[in-house]
């Protein structure tokens, strides 16, 4: 019985090796594979035709897929474009809310003088003074410079940055809830 298992395990293991096949072209003596016996074989008017087919489905297919690319590149180029306009747009628009409110507070120092003092009418003066300054600041500086300098900010005083972040989102609750 042990011999018996031992034969079948001999059989089950070792794979059938290609049968090789000795030929002789021009005198010389060759050894043939049967997978090289049938690559080597010529092809059906089917098999060309279908060749050929595979080899124009797959060109197509990357002409298709660079076109595809080429579309995608175009269209993100067209995204970062708006979106530096938007942003540019916005930028000046804040700049010129910033000159707004530094007019403002400027005009209200005289009546800051007549009812709380000199003293609070030269910080309402001098408030005016660094947001006249913030505003002509945020408008000679292109889009990408000001970005640098908020990532910079964010890296150097991450606790500062968020804790701005809070406060403004809080203005900004606020006065969306008013205007309801």
């Amino acid at each position: 019985m042990a011999e018996t298992n031992k034969t079948n395990t001999a059989r089950t293991k070792a794979p059938a090796k290609p049968k090789k096949a000795a030929a002789t072209a021009n005198g010389t003596a060759m050894t043939v594979t049967a997978e090289t016996a049938t690559a080597a074989a010529p092809r059906s008017p089917i098999a060309d035709q279908l060749h050929a087919t595979t080899d124009t489905i797959r060109a197509e297919a990357q002409r298709k897929a660079s076109e595809l690319s080429d579309e995608f590149g175009r269209l993100t180029s067209q995204a970062g474009d708006k979106a530096k306009d938007l942003a540019t747009k916005g930028k000046t628009k804040a700049a010129e809310s910033l000159e707004s409110l530094a007019t403002l507070i400027g005009d209200s120092s005289t009546q800051v003088d007549e009812k709380l003092g000199k003293q609070y009418g030269d910080f309402a003066r001098s408030a005016a003074q660094t947001v006249s300054g913030l505003a002509g600041s945020l408008d000679e500086k292109d889009f990408e410079e000001l970005m640098t300098e908020a990532r910079e900010f964010v890296r150097k005083s991450p606790a500062v940055a968020i804790g701005s972040a809070a406060v403004v989102g809080f203005m900004l609750a606020r006065l969306l809830r008013s205007g309801k």
